[in-house]
C-alpha cells in the first residue's frame, strides 16, 4: 500500500492541480500539465498502458521526457513574466528543435536501454533541451525570490530552483553513465541507487510542491475570507434571499466562491442603502469604532428597519478594488458577529 502510494500520489496531485487551476497565469497551469503527463506515463501502469494503446513498450519514455520539456520551457516562461521580462523566441525555438532530435533518435532506435545504439545521442539532446531552460529558472527563481514579500511564493520558487538543479544533476550523471558503457570507463556513481532512481523521482516532486504551494495557500487564505463572509452574508441572505446566486460553485473553484459570496454581500448591501441610518453611524463613531465596526452597525441596524427610511442616510462604505473591498468585508463581518445578539433579529440568523 504504501508503495502504491509514493508512485501513484504525485501523478494524482498534478492531474489535480490541472483541473483545479483557475489563476490567470497558463504558464503554471502548463507546468502541471507537463508534471502530470511525465510521472503518469513513467508509472508501471503508465507504461503499461501506453504499450498496449500504441504498440511500442518504450514509447512511455518518450512521453514522460516530453513532459518534463513541457515543464521546463513553462517554467522559464513563468519566471520570465515574474522577472518582468519578455518571452524569448530563441529558447522556444531550441527547445523545440532539440526534443525534434530527440524523436528522431528515438524514431532510429526506440529503445533507451544503455546497449541501444543512439541512445548516448538522445539523452545528450534531452541534457541540451532542458539544460538553457532549467538554468534559467535557476537563475531567475533565485533572482525573484529575493525580492518578492510573498512569503509562500518565496518558498515555492526555492523548491522549483532546488527541483531544476536535481533534474539537471540526474541528466549529467545520466549521460556520463551512459558515455561510460560506450567509451568503456568506470563510473561507479552513476548506477547508485540514491543517483539513478531516487533522484530523478525527487526532482519531479520537489517541482511539483514547489508550483503547488502558491496554490494551496492561495486557496487556504480565499477559504478562509470565504467564511469570514459567512456572517455578514447569512444575515444579508436571510434578509433578501434573493442575492443568493445560482448555481452553486464546487470548492475547487475557491477564486470564484469568493468573488461570488462577495458580489451577492455587496448585492445585499445595495438593497439595504436606502435604510442605512446615519445616526446609527455617528452614535458608533462616537464610541470610537473603526471603520468596519461602524459599518457592521450601520447594517445591523438597515436589516432591522428594512422598509423604514432613515432621517438621515448613511452613506456606503467599501474599498475601490476587489482585492482591498473583500478584506474590507470581512472586516465588517467580523465584527457583525461580535455584536450583541439582541442589535439583530434571531429570524435573520441561521
Amino acid at each position: 500500500m504504501g508503495e502504491l502510494l509514493l508512485r501513484y500520489s504525485p501523478p494524482a496531485v498534478a492531474w489535480l492541480m490541472v483541473f483545479s487551476w483557475r489563476d490567470g497565469q497558463d504558464a503554471i497551469r502548463r507546468l502541471f500539465l507537463g508534471l502530470a503527463v511525465s510521472l503518469t506515463v513513467l508509472t508501471p501502469a503508465g507504461q503499461v498502458a501506453v504499450g498496449h494503446l500504441t504498440g511500442a513498450s518504450t514509447l512511455a519514455r518518450l512521453l514522460g521526457h516530453a513532459g518534463m520539456v513541457l515543464v521546463a520551457w513553462s517554467a522559464h516562461d513563468l519566471l520570465a513574466h515574474l522577472n518582468g521580462l519578455r518571452r524569448s523566441r530563441w529558447s522556444t525555438w531550441w527547445t523545440a528543435g532539440m526534443f525534434g532530435v530527440m524523436c528522431l533518435f528515438f524514431a532510429l532506435e526506440p529503445s533507451l536501454l544503455p546497449q541501444a545504439r543512439w541512445v548516448f545521442e538522445y539523452w545528450v539532446a534531452y541534457l541540451l533541451t532542458l539544460a538553457p531552460a532549467f538554468g534559467n529558472v535557476i537563475r531567475l527563481g533565485l533572482r525573484y525570490s529575493r525580492t518578492t514579500s510573498d512569503r509562500t511564493l518565496r518558498l515555492g520558487l526555492r523548491l522549483i530552483v532546488t527541483g531544476a538543479a536535481m533534474a539537471l544533476v540526474y541528466l549529467v550523471n545520466r549521460v556520463v553513465r551512459i558515455a561510460s558503457s560506450r567509451f568503456e570507463f568506470d563510473y561507479l556513481l552513476g548506477w547508485s541507487f540514491w543517483m539513478s532512481a531516487v533522484l530523478p523521482n525527487a526532482a519531479h516532486v520537489v517541482v511539483l510542491a514547489g508550483a503547488a504551494v502558491p496554490a494551496v495557500a492561495a486557496w487556504l487564505r480565499r477559504y478562509r475570507q470565504y467564511s469570514r463572509l459567512e456572517p455578514l452574508w447569512t444575515a444579508l441572505a436571510d434578509a433578501d434571499p434573493r442575492i443568493a446566486l445560482n448555481p452553486h460553485v464546487g470548492w475547487w473553484n475557491m477564486r470564484m466562491r469568493l468573488y461570488r459570496r462577495v458580489i451577492e454581500i455587496r448585492d445585499g448591501l445595495l438593497d439595504l442603502q436606502p435604510c442605512r441610518d446615519a445616526d446609527v453611524a455617528d452614535a458608533a463613531r462616537s464610541r470610537a469604532a473603526s471603520p468596519a465596526e461602524v459599518e457592521a452597525a450601520v447594517v445591523a441596524a438597515a436589516i432591522r428597519a428594512r422598509g423604514a427610511a432613515p432621517a438621515r442616510v448613511e452613506p456606503g462604505a467599501g474599498a475601490p478594488d476587489l482585492d482591498a473591498d473583500t478584506a474590507f468585508l470581512c472586516e465588517v463581518s467580523d465584527a457583525f458577529a461580535l455584536l450583541d445578539d439582541r442589535r439583530v433579529p434571531r429570524g435573520l440568523r441561521r
